[in-house]
């Protein structure tokens, strides 16, 4: 925690002095109960802080940073390195280099819609030693990523393989759609196609994805609406032909804002595993109460 000070304190001495660096984070944490686990237990999702900006440069060009460091605020762990990383940015768009969320990883955010985010059951990798582009013309964005070591967090990037990341999405208005493909050694290829449509008070969501690495198809309906403060989120998506049997994963989600930036919610899980050889049959039902709180 006296790192995490430090970072805060230098940022704030040596703000005037870059063109623009700010300080943001997220707390969120649960109260869960679990089927089958006797008590409560308590958890934090993705709490982090972190330093971002931009210093303008010669030519048109804007250097730009990012350094987010994740915090287990209930048991007062140390920080942990998520995407940190230095890019520089034009007319041509951003190369990012560094620690990153790969593109394929994050195509699907426009639709993932409860407050831990959680992709559901699709890929999520964060990756080191990762070379990245961002560009956007008009309603069309596009991304690559090249990873030469692929160490990840989790996911099907776990050692020395080369990795590589296409993707390009298209938002105008409400309606949002994507495509992304993660390439890797052997054939193991991953496709995502993402669907959506994103009103003022109401959200659906589709997401379609060949897994890297297992092949396994996953599918995820999602959908959301608001009322004043209030919100209703409701996700079902399914793993078929996995390795263990069928997953089919359920949320239903009810928040309230209680101002800028805080939000209370109560969320109820649904695991269900039935596994192909009938030796294991996994059922998990979870109850959760969160705050979240960013800044």
């Amino acid at each position: 925690m006296k790192k995490l000070l430090a970072i805060a304190v230098v940022a704030a001495m040596t703000a005037p002095a870059m063109a623009d660096t700010s300080v943001y984070g997220k707390a969120h944490v649960s109260v869960n109960k679990t089927s089958g686990v006797s008590g409560l237990s308590v958890e934090s999702h993705s709490s982090r802080v972190g330093l971002k900006g931009s210093n303008a440069l010669d030519n048109g060009l804007t250097a730009t940073h990012k350094l987010e460091f994740g915090v287990d605020i209930t048991d007062g762990g140390g920080l942990s390195s998520r995407d940190t990383w230095v890019g520089l940015k034009g007319g041509f768009g951003e190369v990012r280099v560094g620690r990153q969320t790969t593109p394929y990883s994050v195509i699907d955010d426009a639709v993932a819609y409860p407050q831990r985010n959680d992709h559901a059951l699709h890929t999520f990798d964060r990756t080191n030693n990762a070379i990245a582009y961002i560009g956007k013309f008009g309603p069309v964005g596009v991304a690559a990523a090249y990873v030469p070591t692929g160490e990840a967090e989790g996911g099907p990037v776990g050692n020395s393989d080369e990795v590589t990341n296409l993707i390009a999405n298209y938002k105008a208005g409400p309606l949002y759609a994507g495509v992304g493909f993660q390439g890797m050694p052997a054939g193991s290829n991953g496709t995502k196609i993402v669907l959506g449509y994103n009103a003022a008070n109401y959200g659906v969501g589709l997401v379609s994805e060949k897994l890297p690495g297992s092949g396994d198809k996953v599918n995820t309906l999602s959908g959301k609406y608001s009322f004043g403060k209030a919100s209703i989120v409701a996700q079902y998506g399914k793993n078929k032909d996995n390795a263990l049997g069928d997953l089919a994963q359920k949320n239903i989600e009810i928040g309230y804002k209680l101002g800028k930036g805080t939000m209370a919610y109560y969320e109820w899980e649904d695991l269900d595993m039935n596994n192909a050889a009938n030796t294991a049959v996994v059922n998990e039902k979870t109850n959760r109460v969160g705050l979240v709180h960013t800044f």
